[in-house]
Formats: C-alpha cells, sequence, structure tokens
C-alpha cells in the first residue's frame, strides 16, 4: 500500500484543493478505510459557501477535509478493534455515542455526542483513506458501495420520521425534496402513511422521484402555495420539514388539530429566527419537533432498508464522479440543484 493518498480540502468562499498527503497511521481502537464511495451532503456546501457549522472543528475559511456519508474497505485495524476484520466492508457512523455518561445509562444514547468520531481528521472521506473509531464501523454486505453510503443520510430522514411519530392512517406533508425529504416519502409509506403529499418549490427529476418513492400528490409551491392544497382531510397529521427554517410556518396552518411537525434543517443570519402565534399553537394542540441525528443511530435498519428494496437507493444517485472531479461536482450541487439529486463521489 502506498505511504500517500490524494485527499480533497475545502475552504470558504467556495475554494477547494486536491492534495497528496501521508496515509494515516493506525493508533489503538481504530481501523484504516479504503474509501470507496462518499456522498456529498448539503453540509457541505454550507462548509464551503462561508458558514460556520457545529459539526466541522475548524471555521470555514480555514483549510480543512470534508465529507462524511462513507462506505469503503477496512484496509488496517489497530489492536483493540474486535468488530471488523481486513476486508470488510463498512460503513461509518457520522458520530457516535459513549455508552457510559448518564443519558446513554437510562436509554436515552439518542441524545448523547461524547461518543468517537472522525471529524478532528486531517482529511475526512473525500479522500482515499480515512481513519475512524472502531464505534462508527458498521458491517455490511449485498449492496454496491455507491448505495451503502446512502445509510447516513437515510438514518437522517428516518431519525425525522421516528421523530414526527407517523402513526397508522396520517396523512403526512412532506415539505422539501433534497435527499432527505424525498429519502422520507418511502419512511412514511412504511409506517402506514395513508395519503403523503410531496411539496417543493419547483419540479423537475426531484418531483419525479418523489411519486416514484410513494408520494400520492407532488405539488409544487411556484404555482400553488402550501395554504391552498386542497387536502383530503383539511390538513395533515404529520409534517416532515427538511427546508429552509420558513417552512415550518407554511406548515403551521395546514395542521390538523394534534399535528406534529419535525423539522431538520440548518439557517444562518435572520432566517433562523421564526415568529408563530402561540396562542394559535396552543388551541390547537400543535407539537414542533426538532430531528437532529447525532449521534448517527439506525445504520444497521437503513442497510436493510436499501437491501430488501423497500428504499430504491439506485434512483436517488443521479451522478457518481471521481475525487478528481469534487470542484465540479460541488458546483453542479451549488448552481444545478434542480438536476441534482445525490453526488457520491469515488476516490
Amino acid at each position: 500500500m502506498s505511504t500517500t493518498m490524494l485527499a480533497a480540502f475545502v475552504r470558504a468562499p467556495f475554494e477547494f484543493a486536491l492534495r497528496e498527503i501521508a496515509v494515516p497511521e493506525v493508533r489503538e481502537g481504530w481501523a484504516l478505510i479504503k474509501v470507496e464511495a462518499c456522498g456529498i451532503c448539503g453540509t457541505d456546501l454550507h462548509i464551503a459557501s462561508s458558514v460556520t457549522h457545529r459539526l466541522t472543528p475548524k471555521p470555514p475559511t480555514e483549510w480543512q477535509g470534508f465529507g462524511h456519508e462513507i462506505a469503503g474497505v477496512v484496509a488496517h485495524v489497530g489492536p483493540g478493534v474486535r468488530n471488523v476484520k481486513e476486508g470488510d466492508r463498512v460503513v461509518l457512523e457520522s458520530g457516535s455515542y459513549c455508552g457510559t455518561c448518564e443519558l446513554c445509562r437510562n436509554g436515552r444514547s439518542d441524545l448523547c455526542n461524547k461518543g468517537p468520531n472522525f471529524w478532528n481528521n486531517e482529511s475526512l472521506g473525500f479522500a482515499e483513506y480515512i481513519l475512524a473509531p472502531k464505534e462508527c464501523l458498521v458491517p455490511f454486505e449485498g449492496l454496491s458501495f455507491e448505495v451503502a453510503s446512502l445509510s447516513e443520510p437515510l438514518g437522517v430522514a428516518l431519525d425525522m420520521t421516528y421523530t414526527a411519530d407517523i402513526a397508522l392512517g396520517d396523512d403526512v406533508l412532506v415539505l422539501g425534496l433534497g435527499p432527505i425529504g424525498l429519502l422520507s416519502i418511502p419512511l412514511a409509506r412504511r409506517k402506514g402513511a395513508a395519503h403523503v403529499y410531496a411539496v417543493n418549490r419547483s419540479g423537475g427529476r426531484r418531483a419525479d422521484l418523489a411519486r416514484l418513492y410513494g408520494a400520492d400528490s407532488v405539488i409544487l409551491t411556484s404555482e400553488t402555495p402550501v395554504e391552498a392544497i386542497p387536502f383530503r382531510r383539511g390538513g395533515v397529521d404529520r409534517a416532515l420539514v427538511s427546508a429552509s427554517a420558513s417552512a415550518v410556518l407554511d406548515a403551521l396552518p395546514v395542521m390538523n388539530y394534534g399535528g406534529v411537525i419535525a423539522f431538520i434543517g440548518i439557517e444562518y443570519g435572520p432566517g433562523a429566527a421564526l415568529t408563530f402565534d402561540a396562542n394559535e399553537f396552543h388551541f390547537r394542540k400543535l407539537q414542533l419537533r426538532a430531528s437532529h441525528a447525532a449521534p448517527a443511530l439506525y445504520f444497521p435498519t437503513c442497510l436493510q432498508l436499501l437491501k430488501d428494496g423497500h428504499v430504491n437507493g439506485e434512483a436517488i444517485i443521479s451522478h457518481v464522479m471521481p475525487l478528481e472531479r469534487i470542484v465540479e461536482a460541488m458546483t453542479l450541487l451549488r448552481d444545478a440543484r434542480g438536476d441534482v439529486l445525490k453526488i457520491v463521489i469515488k476516490p
């Protein structure tokens, strides 16, 4: 194995560099993974676009590695790693839980962010190799690396559907048809949604995939405001919002009595603040719940959903590109979002 590798780095505003750096040395409790696929996430665009993100240890104006939707092969294991062996195919949780804190011991590992992760590495998923702690390694079989890398965003979508507590017979509004919103549609169907309304600003490939994934109605807000949608029961029981923060305000008026809104999204600047009528919220017994899939959970379930075909992973991957084209890929995602679903990089 070579002692050097190619790795991509980013700094704001929207600058990228490909560098030949040393392959990281394996240490106790960690494994070296040969990256075979890494998806581009909206977080990567945030970092590249001069936004400080809570997951990254450096300010956006400093060079840093990026990419966290990772599938690969175990190249070497350090002392104490027993859950995987060399040659195993694995996906990487973007962060784990510690297992020893008060929250974990009380059964709320979903609230623990003290576990091992790979975010402090010099380079991350857009590189030929990455070093990862054993707690973040999840073995898999029977999937391509490209589809397996979807387990990370699918886990985010699954967390959102769990947060919304979708029940059999609920009418569900999916607001925002990025990868997370799109992946939540088949999950809502599997959880028993009676009718799924998929809403996006514009149509194109995302609207087409929403229909393929099981949406009963696809509505474009460029043509029909959310409040004007002819909901069959007057409104919806659950809303899955993965758009800008202001989309929460679009969902509030169309919730049925006792409705629940699950929101996952990142907004910076004045748009992060929302104002709504608390009395209306109270008397209609509405709930607004934050979904934030950190630590990353549910990877075995997500891998099984992909393997069983309950979520069509191939359908959402619109582009597969080599690491050498990372600048082109990031620019494509920024400037041609209507034509892009999920871009996967293969180092």
